[in-house]
């Protein structure tokens, strides 16, 4: 699948971002920084600011190069099948992360020992819409998309699981954007984790109950 050197281009300045900002900032930044918080925004470690580095190069350099080189790995080539609906896949994720790199870099450098972290919950709350809209798209794979036994081994069984999954996942990012307005943070990561338990477990029951079905059919 090739990409527009254009579209390319942009993706690897929306990977670069995070990185250039932490250098531009890097002098300025105190030696020992927040580097994790509790699930109140509290935070709970320090560490030394050359780990910060750790963020954009996990998060957005090393998911730029996997992103890029999943279909040269697809021996099926079902990622020519999805036409531009990967490259938009592949954008809104760079951007996504992008977003959340600069975020980490802002929260750790700004001298605070509370995160204001219902931010990143509504962000994950629009990916999940996002993905939800282009689940339909997606053609079989063994790297994105709701990956069961069952899916992998009936394109039936994938076609109806992400048809039906793409609701599910829309309505549970309308879900945790609303609980960002109305929970605390505390509370909103329990949404989260419960909200990702259960698309793991409807996904794995209905695409087995879909496999099954075909198979007495």
């Amino acid at each position: 699948m090739k990409t527009s050197k254009t579209t390319e281009a942009v993706l690897i300045i929306l990977t670069l971002i995070p990185l250039l900002y932490l250098a531009g900032i890097y002098t300025s930044v105190a030696d020992q920084v927040p580097m994790h918080f509790d699930a109140s925004g509290n935070a709970d470690r320090y560490g030394h600011k050359s780990e910060l580095w750790i963020i954009p190069l996990v998060l957005n350099v090393s998911l730029y190069l996997l992103f890029k080189y999943f279909p040269k790995l697809d021996s099926k080539k079902q990622f020519h099948k999805m036409e531009n609906k990967y490259t938009y896949v592949r954008m809104a994720l760079t951007l996504f992360l992008t977003v959340l790199s600069c975020g980490i870099i802002f929260i750790s450098t700004s001298n605070s020992t509370e995160a204001p972290v219902n931010w990143l919950y509504g962000l994950t709350g629009l990916m999940f819409i996002f993905l939800g809209n282009y689940m339909p798209a997606m053609k079989p794979n063994y790297f994105i998309g709701i990956r069961t036994p069952w899916t992998l081994e009936n394109e039936t069984v994938w076609r109806k699981t992400h048809q039906v999954g793409a609701w599910v996942f829309i309505a549970s990012g309308f879900l945790i954007i609303l609980s960002c307005f109305l929970l605390s943070n505390f509370a909103i990561l329990f949404v989260v984790l419960g909200i990702t338990i259960v698309i793991v477990l409807f996904s794995t029951i209905y695409s087995y109950l879909v496999f099954k079905k075909l198979n007495h059919e």
